[in-house]
């Protein structure tokens, strides 16, 4: 174990031979002992551990001020977004989804399909980039499980287009979308319960992933890489340093999981499942004990499942009056209205009603909007179809509220900029 006897030995190994004032640390001895502290950072001891965190505190305040100092535009936007990644509230790997058509055009593209039309060769450059920055660690493509099992149980081509969408998921995945909405039902409830405001959903981005997505995520991004002035410290040293430096400063940061919280999201999941577990045990026995005569009597049953398991997550988490009477307050408030899987699915299908009654064609179908709705919150960047983009960013302005950016298929030049974007 690495201890601060230690870490002080390494720091005054750094800083012979360089000359200080006053003793301050210099820029490069203080960027090469954070390098340090982010290499070995799980071998520190308690003590050790405790001093590091410390450190990264003040690293996190200083760039929030100078983060919050610039004037609004693109560096600040992705300033900060690397400051929620470092903190845990963000996922640390861009996320990117990518609906049917752009999915279609992308196997096409993988197997050698010859593709028509002016977009072509856009097309062929955007899967060629998507597929570059997922390789280099850049990005993340998540499977959804709609698009998955499609592929899975159609024709022998289907299933080489399922290997197309790995090579760009690296077999991670989005959780069912059922699930996702049942956690953000969870988060919403328990809000309503200990009287928070609205709840934030992208800073709970674990939510969206399954944990073999979440535990590899956190392997190829355990910390983040600041550039340029704002990585250096707020030390007198420092700036005077930096002025006269030919090469700018960096500083790599730790990315902080709130390892208690997730614990905690381990017991939710758990007691969740097992709650599901429980009552299909008491559905298949009730079912043998009635017989399949009576069969048709499971169907209130099963219509009363999904309220027991929120009835018990009410009693779990303290919410009074206890029962079905709380619960009904919890329905009936802005919590549960908000909650973005219903929300976004609500509006969304309203919009496309509309269009329907003006005589529009359908360009969509229930899954893709059942989908969108649950991870929208989650992700980074989103490339729809020309009609889905119309209604979820032109219309509804979602692209605004959840912080994601949404583009057409057939902007390029816009998809281009952001990934670059992203990428930094």
């Amino acid at each position: 174990m690495i201890t601060r006897r230690h870490i002080r030995k390494h720091l005054d190994k750094l800083s012979s031979g360089t000359p200080t004032q006053r003793g301050e640390v210099s820029g490069q001895v203080w960027e090469q002992l954070h390098e340090y502290i982010v290499k070995y950072y799980k071998r520190l001891d308690k003590g050790a551990r405790a001093y590091a965190d410390e450190i990264f505190d003040q690293l996190d305040a200083s760039l929030k001020q100078k983060i919050d100092s610039l004037p609004h535009g693109r560096e600040k936007k992705v300033l900060s977004r690397k400051l929620a990644m470092v903190r845990g509230k963000r996922s640390p790997l861009p996320i990117l989804y990518l609906d049917t058509p752009v999915i279609e055009n992308f196997i096409r593209q993988g197997l050698g399909q010859p593709l028509s039309g002016p977009g072509a060769a856009n097309t062929e450059a955007l899967f060629s980039e998507v597929s570059t920055l997922v390789k280099d660690g850049k990005l993340i493509c998540p499977e959804d499980t709609f698009h998955r099992e499609a592929l899975q149980m159609g024709s022998p081509q289907a299933r080489q287009g399922l290997d197309i969408l790995r090579g760009l998921s690296e077999g991670l995945s989005f959780r069912h979308s059922q699930t996702i909405e049942d956690f953000q039902i969870f988060r919403a409830l328990r809000g309503f319960i200990n009287e928070n405001g609205s709840v934030n959903y992208r800073t709970f981005w674990v939510d969206a992933f399954q944990m073999q997505a979440v535990s590899t995520i956190m392997k190829k991004r355990s910390s983040i890489l600041f550039k340029g002035t704002l990585a250096l410290a707020e030390t007198p040293g420092a700036r005077a340093e930096q002025q006269g430096a030919s090469v700018p400063c960096s500083t790599r940061l730790r990315v902080r999981y709130d390892e208690t919280a997730l614990k905690d999201e381990h017991q939710l999941r758990k007691r969740s499942a097992r709650h599901l577990r429980d009552l299909v045990r008491l559905g298949m026995r009730y079912q043998a004990i009635r017989g399949e005569a009576e069969k048709r009597h499971l169907d209130g049953f099963w219509a009363g499942q999904k309220i027991d398991l929120s009835v018990a997550l009410w009693n779990h988490f303290g919410g009074k009056p206890e029962g079905l009477e709380g619960l009904i307050s919890f329905y009936e408030s802005a919590h549960f209205s908000d909650v973005p899987a219903i929300k976004i699915k609500r509006d969304v299908w309203n919009a496309f009603s509309a269009n329907c009654q003006q005589g529009s064609s359908r360009v969509t179908g229930p899954p893709d909007i059942t989908v969108l709705s649950a991870i929208l919150p989650y992700t980074d960047m989103m490339i729809l179809g020309p009609g889905m983009t119309d209604v979820v960013r032109d219309r509804l302005r979602l692209d605004t509220r959840f912080d994601t950016q949404i583009y057409s298929m057939d902007e390029h030049e816009m998809i281009t900029a952001g990934l670059k974007q992203m990428a930094r």
